[in-house]
């Protein structure tokens, strides 16, 4: 662990002093010991993300989620108690949002042909566009090519069946 930087703030009406860590540093550690926690302590997660027809379980920290999703911060901020997410849709794959969940808590996702339109999908799903145009900008401009003869999603066709195909189930 890095030493703190003193800085001292005030001399008036007695000294104060400022105990800093490197910002960067603060961050990436509680990031990590969050991924820790989700990889390997899923206890201290607050919800479970649950991929119906693949029958997966992802747990995760709902404050942590609703800050990198507008999908997740809008689901959250409705319903408070949510501790059980059940998602049964076609677009979404367990290697879709594994790929996005390794990003949120690392800043690293890692796209290929064989998972690009997965990630994509689940980008696109969950309103997280800077990683949806960035997987299409890389098929676009033919950087990658999807593994199978795969067609897209039209513009939009999501955001159209969303509403049927996602279930939620309460739990308190």
């Amino acid at each position: 662990l890095a030493a703190l930087i003193v800085e001292k703030t005030t001399d008036y009406p007695s000294a104060e002093y400022s105990l800093v860590e490197d910002v960067a540093l603060h961050f990436t550690c509680l990031m990590d010991r969050l991924n820790e926690q989700r990889l390997f302590q899923p206890d201290l997660c607050d919800v479970d993300i649950v991929l119906v027809q693949h029958k997966s379980i992802f747990p995760a920290h709902k404050g942590v989620l609703a800050a990198y999703s507008q999908f997740f911060h809008s689901l959250f901020t409705q319903n408070k108690q949510l501790q059980r997410v059940e998602l049964s849709l076609e677009a979404l794959t367990s290697q879709g949002l594994q790929q996005i969940l390794n990003f949120i808590y690392t800043s690293k996702l890692l796209v290929n042909s064989c998972n690009v339109q997965d990630v994509l999908n689940a980008a696109a799903v969950l309103q997280m566009n800077n990683i949806a145009s960035s997987c299409q900008d890389l098929l676009d401009t033919r950087s990658l090519s999807l593994a199978t003869d795969m067609a897209l999603p039209a513009e939009g066709s999501l955001g159209v069946f969303l509403p049927l195909l996602l279930f939620l189930y309460l739990s308190f």
